[in-house]
């Protein structure tokens, strides 16, 4: 029994310098959470080292390079698909992967290629993307290519002359300069992401001080017009804006609507000017790198696409569990759900970043992300050194123990010999 005892005390401190060792071989690793091993007294006499608990205390963040990457301040952990199976991790080293069998298509993975996990944007409703949450968790994959959208409405915001005298000739030609007061342009899309300079032509209208004619073209087209544009005596617009669309046709088939919105433009004493001018459509664009990303607090993705267009992309949700000490620790910075009753981690919960609420009564809020940043470690080397020095006097004082044990043991079978 004497040497049981022993033996027990150089097994547990041997266990709890390897998990020492492991915290410290682990300080620089992202994402890595300290191990602690729980000492308990056996039934049958000496020590064991009986749990050894993770220690999910909070790693400090630091910057990165890469706007993918993701550091969770609080309570949470990243949901991994591996063809199927799901684990847990606190590294958000994430970037994007290319499959050859679906070229439209880049997987957020992880640094091992597991798939991150979360909602992803829907854009029938709104070209900038809506979230979807309402089906389950799925493998986050990203579009690179953004379809152009037609242009559907000009904003302009003018300043017209009202000192001007109507046009000396009439009717109005858009090639001839003496039967309109100014002009003002820009270009727009068609479906197929193709620019079109609109044109926009201003007469000062006989029939009235506070009266303008406006007519518009298409790529030097034919012109539409006029339509009537009247101000107050104050200057400010009274024609009711948007004015009705105007479609115009294009050379090589199709067309284009486009309403105008004049609300910005006003009639004064000075010279015409173009204060504001802008258009709804785009053409087509692409992500040219990940660096084409940002991660807002709630892990919502926005990418930013070449023709100058953002939308949402995708949001990653993040798992909790009611006991985080008993999830199984797979290496790797991963871990998996342990359905034991007794120990085992609890159900997972899901929610996205930032969301608060009660499970079973008690508060469960998730993190909250943090993009282009990375946890750090949560291993104190101080501490672990120390803990370290102290089971080496463990183990020393264990095996100078048996030595002990050993030469009495001797000096027996020596006293007993005839």
């Amino acid at each position: 029994m004497p040497f049981s005892l022993s033996f027990s005390g150089l097994d547990s401190a041997s266990r709890a310098i390897d998990v020492i060792g492991n915290n410290i071989a682990n300080a620089q690793t992202i994402g890595f959470k300290t191990s602690k091993a729980r000492f308990a007294d056996s039934s049958s006499g000496g020590a064991s080292a009986a749990i050894i608990n993770q220690q999910f205390t909070q790693g400090s963040p630091t910057q990165s390079d890469n706007p993918l990457d993701m550091a969770i301040t609080g309570l949470g952990f990243f949901r991994l698909d591996n063809r199927g199976a799901i684990t847990y991790s606190r590294d958000g080293q994430f970037q994007l992967s290319y499959d050859d069998n679906t070229p439209d298509k880049r997987a957020l993975v992880n640094r091992t290629g597991l798939n991150v996990t979360g909602y992803l944007a829907e854009y029938s409703a709104d070209p900038k993307g809506v979230i979807v949450t309402s089906s389950a968790p799925q493998n986050i994959t990203v579009n690179p290519f953004m379809p152009a959208m037609a242009t559907g409405k000009v904003l302009l915001g003018a300043t017209l002359d009202a000192r001007v005298a109507p046009p000396s000739v009439t009717p109005f030609a858009a090639n001839n300069r003496m039967t309109y007061t100014n002009t003002a342009g820009l270009g727009v899309f068609d479906s197929a992401g193709v620019t079109h300079e609109l044109r926009m032509y201003f007469a000062k209208s006989s029939s009235g001080p506070n009266a303008w004619d406006l007519y518009t073209t298409l790529d030097n087209g034919s012109s539409t017009g006029p339509v009537a544009l009247n101000f107050d005596t104050k200057g400010l617009m009274g024609t009711t804006m948007p004015l009705a669309s105007q479609t115009y046709a294009l050379s090589g088939g199709g067309s284009v609507s486009v309403a105008l919105d004049l609300s910005g433009t006003v009639q004064y004493g000075s010279a015409f000017s173009v204060d504001s001018i802008s258009q709804d459509g785009y053409g087509n664009g692409a992500i040219n790198s990940s660096n084409g990303f940002t991660v807002g607090s709630d892990g919502i993705i926005q990418a930013f696409y070449s023709n100058g267009q953002s939308r949402k992309v995708a949001q990653i949700v993040l798992a909790n569990f009611v006991n985080p000490n008993g999830l199984i620790s797979l290496g790797d910075n991963q871990w998996k759900e342990n359905q034991d009753p007794v120990s085992g981690s609890g159900s997972v919960i899901l929610d996205t970043p930032g969301r608060t609420g009660l499970v079973g009564g008690k508060p469960m809020g998730m993190g909250t992300l943090q993009g282009g940043a990375k946890e750090q470690s949560n291993v104190d080397l101080g501490t672990e050194l120390v803990a370290l020095i102290e089971q080496q006097r463990n183990y020393q004082a264990s095996a100078q123990t048996l030595k002990i044990q050993d030469q009495i043991l001797q000096n027996l079978m020596n006293a007993s010999r005839p």
